[in-house]
């Protein structure tokens, strides 16, 4: 049997390096000699190897070869200060700067009259003093390449050549088990304008993602590392980032004992075959599955309905399922109740919510951004968040939804300024916020404090719309993506056609109409100013008249300057005729009466890169715990989906939806994938990134709050709790935590700032933390918060309490019911009695005492009627089983029930008892985590 074992092993390794042979073979073309592509080039490795008389190309074979030195890397020339008085671009990508740098006169570097006198041929190979050490020998094809340029005249065209595609083949690497470490061989095709193609692996820089997972030298060579699963290689020459999969199959054995969050072991559930098409329930659980398949992993169970609901109503609601919906929900036969689930909760007031505080997150909405607007800074933010609600509540596309920040402006058509700020007067006491969020436009994005530079506005207009991080390009070639520092301000330029405060009427117009609006209100501007002038207008406006308002300006875009150069050198603003979209066409601003207007346009187009999928990517980020790209808002070359398929699948059916977000919604939360256990099988246990199993994932900071009070609460405002959100953390509108509190509403600034509530300060979606720390252990054990929650006397605990004292009857109320029927008793005999005497006065005073005492011995038969007949569980093991629905939404173990009922019994008073294992329940890792 061990033989048979082992020969079949044996076999099984040589089909598998016969199949990389196979792909190998068809995918290089055995060399690049033999290559498929016609007239491709063969490399400067082979054509440079001896003398020759080719001449280099500075774009395509110098500055590439320096990139791949590490010449102008941060350690070396490419640093903000350079080194030894020479300064290279970093990363490469300014030819003219560094060809400039390269053949500064005097310098040595290159010397045209004596080329082997060149610096650049001798310091690299050692022969003068060299801080880098030796990078290459003499005579080297790297060393040729080098001294060919200089010897040709160092020369380097004045435009750049565009580079069409990056080609990497093979397209796709499957590693076999590392006790088979065959290595696959890159190479690397440039195809440039005019149809001109390369052979350039020896000129480029590669990278693996987890090299954990493979390795690869210097040279393009790949191979496996120490661990399955999969990852990306990066490709880097001159502008284009070009990454492949790397995949490395689990090898059949178990990955090792796993453990839940409370440190118990999980026996492991073990995979029998692959995922199979039938239990694909819809088509992102088979482009999952293609995935998995290929890596040998097999998807884990569906979850149970207890695990399912609890899960789906955290993710879409913020808010944890009722006791009463748990237990409809389980004993619901519908095979069709998840989805109905789902509808319900995307149609709830808590959906509405936090979503809302979703996208306030992401568009930026900070508080005190919100400075010297007219209003308050809490009303501005208010206002925008109801703005972004009312587009929720609606359901109103997700680009109409952008485009409504886009472009917007402050004033409506032909409204002058007095009138604007009439009407936004008016908006401003408006208590419901109704007038405001039905507006169209919503200018705040664009107002705020830190939005006065077109880069910032670019960094974060690309942050929050394209899910990218543009911000390195600003100084330099962005590190992992294609972008240049010409492509920075080229995007910038979008951004020059807005500013803040100013009338299109110009100064005069605006001096004479803000004159009026404070002659009206009787305030002399010369002597009322600063915080005075504030609490006037606040007065004023609360009195119903018209105060002056700072406004958005759309106008034709200018060169940003620095203040100190306008108002120093008298400088006034160039302005710009085109402008370029990032990896897209240049417009003419001049069409345009707003920039920002073909910004939106471009991000519309069926084939952007960006827009739809960075809100697919981020929207999955939310309910797996990991985006498909991740980090979520790092959509970059270097940094490429784990399974583009799936997020292709995603945004073409998003646009196709018309951008509807109830769509994508449902469309993740009905797949098998997204509703599958968190319990590994022997597969997936290491598995992060391919969506195998659940990850369990810290509720954010508004959820931890909001469902630790839900848990406390009676009944019945517990079972009303998702529709109810006054009050609740997930509807702060803005970033001043204290504001619930201002209106009476309990809210806790300290339990957010613990638990890493965005600060909404930086294009990062980092703003917001899901880390653990152990001041979130402390704060939930021994805060007044938790303390003050759970000692409620309006909550489930007192409710409770009070039910069971006056329950049924007490031992001396037992006696008095025997004594009153005795009485009864006595008074019919006494009643029938004084009827065969006569005595018919007798008679009725005897029947109205009957009456009395009969009535005496009803309530009390009532109440105990009503302790037989209560439908509120009172007995122990029921209120532990209602304890842990409330909690962690899922029924005790016979084990839990136990323990805790000695507990409860154990425990001198009730109540104390009772709080004390909702207090536990609380403490555990499982009620903060969603799994």
């Amino acid at each position: 049997m061990m033989v048979q074992t082992r020969n079949t092993r044996v076999l099984q390794r040589l089909i598998n390096m016969l199949v990389m042979v196979a792909i190998g073979l068809l995918m290089t073309g055995f060399s690049a000699a033999e290559s498929p592509h016609e007239g491709l080039q063969p490399s400067v490795e082979k054509r440079f190897a001896k003398q020759t008389d080719e001449v280099p190309d500075f774009q395509r074979h110098v500055t590439p070869l320096l990139s791949r030195l590490g010449c102008n890397g941060r350690a070396c020339h490419g640093s903000f200060q350079g080194q030894g008085g020479f300064r290279l671009s970093l990363f490469g990508y300014d030819f003219a700067k560094d060809h400039a740098a390269l053949t500064e006169a005097d310098s040595g570097r290159v010397d045209l009259d004596q080329p082997l006198e060149s610096l650049i041929l001798r310091k690299p190979t050692d022969e003068d003093i060299h801080e880098g050490g030796q990078r290459y020998e003499t005579g080297s094809w790297q060393y040729n390449v080098l001294k060919s340029w200089v010897a040709a005249g160092a020369i380097a065209a004045e435009k750049p050549l565009r580079l069409e595609k990056l080609e990497v083949l093979p397209a796709e690497i499957i590693l076999t088990e590392e006790d088979n470490p065959e290595q696959v061989e890159l190479q690397v095709i440039a195809h440039w304008q005019g149809g001109v193609s390369e052979d350039v692996t020896p000129l480029c820089r590669f990278q693996v993602n987890n090299t954990a997972i493979a390795k690869v030298t210097a040279e393009g060579m790949v191979k496996p590392a120490e661990v399955p699963g999969d990852t990306h290689l990066v490709v880097f020459y001159d502008n284009a980032v070009a990454p492949i999969p790397v995949m490395r199959a689990l090898a059949s054995r178990p990955a090792g004992p796993k453990y839940d969050w409370q440190g118990n072991l999980v026996e492991l559930k073990f995979a029998k075959s692959a995922n199979s098409v039938k239990d694909a329930s819809t088509q992102i659980d088979s482009l999952v599955f293609q995935k998995l398949n290929k890596l040998g992993i097999r998807q884990s169970a569906v979850a149970d309905d207890v695990t399912f609901l609890r899960r789906v109503s955290l993710d879409i609601s913020g808010t944890l399922p009722s006791p009463q919906e748990i237990r409809q929900f389980v004993a619901d036969s519908d095979v069709q109740k998840r989805s109905h689930k789902i509808d319900q909760l995307l149609n709830s007031k808590a959906y509405n919510a936090w979503w809302t505080t979703f996208f306030c997150d992401l568009t930026g909405n900070n508080t005190q951004q919100l400075r010297n607007m007219g209003i308050s800074q809490d009303k501005a933010s208010l206002q925008w968040y109801q703005w972004i609600h009312d587009k929720i509540e609606k359901n109103v596309p997700y680009d109409e939804m952008v485009e409504g920040i886009v472009v917007a402006t402050s004033r409506r058509p032909n409204e002058d300024y007095l009138a604007y700020c009439k009407r936004m007067s008016k908006t401003s006491r408006d208590q419901e916020n109704d007038s405001f969020a039905k507006t169209k436009s919503m200018p705040y994005f664009w107002m705020r404090r830190e939005f006065q530079e077109q880069d910032t506005r670019a960094i974060s207009f690309a942050h929050a719309f394209l899910g990218i991080r543009i911000q390195c390009a600003q100084c330099h070639k962005h590190p992992f993506d294609q972008w240049s520092q010409d492509d920075f301000q080229q995007f910038s330029k979008f951004f020059t056609g807005v500013s803040i405060g100013r009338t299109q009427g110009g100064s005069k117009e605006r001096a004479a109409q803000i004159k009026k609006i404070y002659q009206d209100l009787g305030i002399d501007t010369e002597k009322t100013r600063g915080g005075m002038l504030q609490r006037a207008l606040v007065a004023a406006l609360r009195d119903g008249k018209t105060i002056p308002f700072t406004e958005l300006l759309v106008h034709a875009p200018k060169m940003d300057l620095k203040r100190e150069d306008r108002v120093n050198r008298g400088k006034r603003g160039k302005f710009h005729e085109t402008a370029t979209l990032l990896g897209s066409e240049t417009i003419d601003l001049t069409q345009y009466n707003d920039v920002r207007e073909p910004l939106m346009e471009w991000m519309r187009q069926s084939d952007n890169p960006y827009f739809a999928q960075s809100i697919v990517n981020r929207v999955w980020a939310h309910y797996f715990g990991v985006g498909i790209v991740e980090p979520a808002d790092d959509l970059n070359r270097a940094n490429p989906p784990s399974n583009a398929p799936l997020l292709d699948y995603l945004a073409e059916g998003f646009v196709k939806n018309g951008y509807d977000l109830k769509w994508l919604h449902r469309e993740i939360t009905n797949s098998r994938t997204y509703q599958v256990d968190w319990v590994a099988n022997e597969t997936n246990a290491n598995d992060r990134r391919n969506f195998s199993r659940a990850q369990p994932r810290r509720l954010p900071a508004e959820v931890v709050f909001d469902v630790a009070r839900q848990a406390v609460l009676n009944r019945e405002e517990n079972r009303l709790y998702r529709n109810k959100i006054d009050g609740r953390s997930i509807s702060i509108p803005g970033t001043n935590l204290n504001y619930g509190n201002r209106k009476g509403v309990p809210t806790s600034a300290f339990a957010l700032q613990v638990f890493g509530r965005s600060e909404r300060a930086n294009s990062c979606d980092c703003d917001r933390s899901d880390e653990t720390s152990l001041i979130q252990t402390v704060y939930l054990q021994n805060d007044r918060d938790i303390h003050s929650m759970l000692a409620d006397r309006s909550g489930w605990v007192a409710e409770i309490a009070k039910l069971r004292n006056q329950s049924g009857l007490a031992e001396s109320e037992q006696k008095q019911v025997v004594q009153l029927q005795k009485q009864l008793d006595r008074l019919n005999r006494m009643v029938k009695t004084k009827e065969q005497q006569g005595d018919s006065k007798q008679v009725e005073q005897l029947k109205q005492q009957r009456r009395k005492e009969a009535a005496k011995l009803q309530k009390l038969k009532k109440r105990e009627q009503e302790y037989e007949q209560q439908t509120i569980p009172l007995e122990n093991r029921k209120l532990i089983t209602e304890a842990y629905l409330r909690t962690l939404g899922r029924y005790p173990t016979d084990l839990e029930k136990v323990e805790c009922e000695k507990f409860l019994v154990g425990e001198q008073d009730f109540a104390t008892g009772l709080r004390g294992i909702l207090w536990a329940l609380i403490n555990t890792k499982e009620f903060v985590v969603n799994h």
